[in-house]
C-alpha cells in the first residue's frame, strides 16, 4: 500500500484568512497559540484583524488577502479565522479556476461552505470541514483525534448505533456539503456544486423547524438531492420557535419528510457542525457508509 502523504507537517507556515465576520481578538489569539503548540507557524493576512461594519475588512481587502495567501508558495495551507457571513460576497472577486487548478489545503466551516462548494464544483480537491481558528482555543471546541488524522492524511471511522440510521443501506461517494443555509443560497448560481453521486453532509444552527422545512424543500424542488447516494446529518442546533401559535414540529420529523423519500441511506447525529467536539471531515474526499455495521469512514484522499 502506498505511503499516505500528510496534508500538513510540523513547521509548515499557514495563512490565517478572515473572509467573513470580524474576529474577536481574544479568540483569535487563543487559536493562534493552539496552532503554534501543534507545531505550525500561523501567518495573518492584512485584513485578519480588520473591521468594516460586521466584516473583517471590506470585500476587496478580504478577497485580496485570500488571493495573496493562495499565491504565496511559502504557505502550505489556508486556515479560516471565523465564519458568520461574507465569504459568498467575494466569490466573484476570486479567480476560482486558478484556485481549482492549483489546489491548496484549506480548513474551516460554516460560512466558508460557499468557497469550498464552489471549488469542488470546478475540480478535484479536498477542503476540510474543520474547526475555525477562533474555535481552536476553546475547551472542547473540536475533536482533536479526527483533526490530527486528517492532517496526517489518514482516514477516520465514526461508529454509531442503530438509532442513528433513519434509513438503512450502504453507500460510497465523494463527501460534499457543509452548512445547509449557505449551500441553499448557492442554488441558481455558478457556484452551486453538482451533488450527484455524493455522500451529502449537512449541519445547521439557529434555524427553527419551519425554516429547515423551507431550506430542504428548496433543495428538493431544485433537484439538488435527486442523485445523492447517502445523507449524513451533523449537528442541527434548532432553537425553540418564537411563534406563539401554531407550535413547531419536531425538527427531525421535518428532516425525515424530505430525506426518506430519496430512497438512500440517511444517518443522523454525526458529531460535526456548530456544536462542541466537532469532528473534521474531508469535503471532496471519499466517504463509505454502512448502517448495518454502524460505520462511516472518511478518507482525505481526493475523489474525482
Amino acid at each position: 500500500m502506498p505511503t499516505r502523504k500528510p496534508v500538513l507537517r510540523r513547521g509548515d507556515r499557514i495563512g490565517i484568512a478572515a473572509t467573513g465576520f470580524a474576529v474577536r481578538e481574544a479568540a483569535l489569539d487563543a487559536g493562534l497559540a493552539e496552532l503554534r503548540s501543534l507545531g505550525f507557524q500561523p501567518v495573518e493576512g492584512a485584513a485578519t484583524r480588520s473591521r468594516c461594519d460586521y466584516f473583517a475588512g471590506d470585500d476587496e481587502a478580504r478577497a485580496a488577502d485570500l488571493l495573496a495567501m493562495w499565491d504565496d508558495p511559502d504557505l502550505a495551507a489556508v486556515w479560516f479565522a471565523r465564519g458568520g457571513y461574507g465569504t459568498a460576497r467575494i466569490l466573484d472577486k476570486l479567480d476560482l479556476r486558478r484556485f481549482a487548478r492549483d489546489p491548496k489545503p484549506m480548513l474551516g466551516y460554516s460560512d466558508v461552505t460557499a468557497l469550498f462548494a464552489s471549488l469542488l464544483n470546478r475540480a478535484r480537491g479536498v477542503y476540510f470541514h474543520a474547526p475555525l481558528v477562533a474555535n481552536l482555543g476553546q475547551e472542547r471546541g473540536f475533536h482533536a483525534p479526527s483533526l490530527r488524522a486528517m492532517l496526517a492524511g489518514r482516514p477516520v471511522t465514526w461508529r454509531f448505533g442503530k438509532g442513528h440510521a433513519l434509513a438503512r443501506g450502504r453507500a460510497k461517494g465523494r463527501v460534499m456539503g457543509g452548512n445547509l443555509t449557505v449551500l441553499v443560497h448557492l442554488l441558481g448560481t455558478a457556484h452551486m456544486p453538482d451533488l450527484a453521486g455524493s455522500i451529502l453532509f449537512l449541519e445547521e444552527i439557529g434555524e427553527e423547524a419551519y425554516r429547515l422545512d423551507r431550506l430542504f424543500n428548496h433543495l428538493r424542488m431544485a433537484g439538488a438531492l435527486a442523485k445523492v447516494r447517502a445523507v449524513v446529518l451533523g449537528h442541527f442546533l434548532v432553537p425553540p420557535t418564537k411563534r406563539e401559535f401554531p407550535p413547531d414540529r419536531d425538527a427531525f420529523e421535518v428532516l425525515r419528510d424530505h430525506l426518506l423519500p430519496l430512497g438512500v441511506p440517511v444517518v443522523a447525529g454525526f458529531p460535526a457542525g456548530h456544536g462542541q467536539g466537532s469532528w473534521t471531515l474531508p469535503l471532496g474526499g471519499e466517504g463509505a457508509l454502512d448502517t448495518a455495521r454502524g460505520t462511516l469512514t472518511l478518507d482525505p484522499r481526493p475523489v474525482s
